[in-house]
């Protein structure tokens, strides 16, 4: 068994890019890559102040992702779910509070620096930067920052962590984060990426499967009524138009 350190945790989130066809200097499309995965991810509110939560079972790799966090904060634990499920040597379920960053549990501190490498590759951040910045003397600053972390869909404190990671923060920036919705707006940017979803839905096939249980009657129809109505589905009162006109 390997002991992973930050170094290892970076070169397996650069192949783990490279392995799904996503480019060094490219952001996440983070529903193709959990259907590519075939992860059955499920976004809803939960309470608490738990980010998310992953499963792996023999067959399958399941991903909660609470929606009463930011955009951003979502997508860093999609990362984090993720170190779980394909990168961990022995997992089979979490609880996660994911941006932590607790050394005193190694494998959610390395699922939040593996998240952290994945959504910011440091040739990718490097590339988003003027040089005048990168220079000596140089300091990055808050228009790049915001570009930043809209390009990579995360949160400014995940955008200033990896920035401090890599060196790239010369001087205190904890002003940065404040009334960060009004200095993206400033700067052009919509404030979504800020903001909690607070929504239900489903990335892969947890409606075919509940559909198909109940089809061949392995579960009774109110159990399938409340599987579907857990992700915001309500069968008995869909109200849909349907347009009989053939093509």
């Amino acid at each position: 068994m390997v002991a992973f350190n930050d170094k290892i945790l970076e070169v397996r989130a650069n192949k783990f890019r490279r392995l799904y066809g996503i480019s060094d200097d490219a952001p996440i499309d983070f529903e193709k890559l959990l259907r590519t995965l075939d992860v059955l991810t499920v976004y809803r509110p939960l309470n608490g102040d738990f980010s998310g939560m992953a499963l792996k079972t023999k067959n399958n790799n399941f991903m909660l992702v609470n929606t009463k966090n930011s955009v951003g904060r979502q997508h860093f634990t999609i990362g984090h779910e993720l170190y779980h499920l394909f990168v961990q040597e022995v997992f089979s379920f979490q609880m996660c509070k994911a941006g932590k960053f607790d050394k005193k549990d190694r494998e959610e501190y390395n699922a939040d620096i593996f998240s952290s490498y994945l959504l910011m590759p440091e040739a990718g951040i490097i590339k988003q930067i003027p040089e005048a910045e990168l220079a000596w003397g140089g300091e990055i600053s808050l228009a790049t920052i915001i570009k930043l972390e809209q390009f990579f869909g995360v949160s400014r404190s995940a955008i200033l962590i990896r920035l401090d990671k890599i060196g790239l923060l010369r001087s205190d920036y904890s002003r940065y984060t404040k009334d960060v919705k009004k200095s993206a707006i400033e700067h052009g940017y919509s404030v979504k990426l800020y903001e909690a979803t607070d929504e239900a839905s489903v990335v892969g096939n947890y409606g075919i499967k509940a559909k198909e249980l109940f089809d061949k009657e392995k579960i009774s129809e109110s159990h399938y009524l409340s599987l579907m109505f857990d992700i915001g589905i309500d069968v008995d009162n869909l109200n849909v138009k349907e347009d009989d006109k053939e093509i």
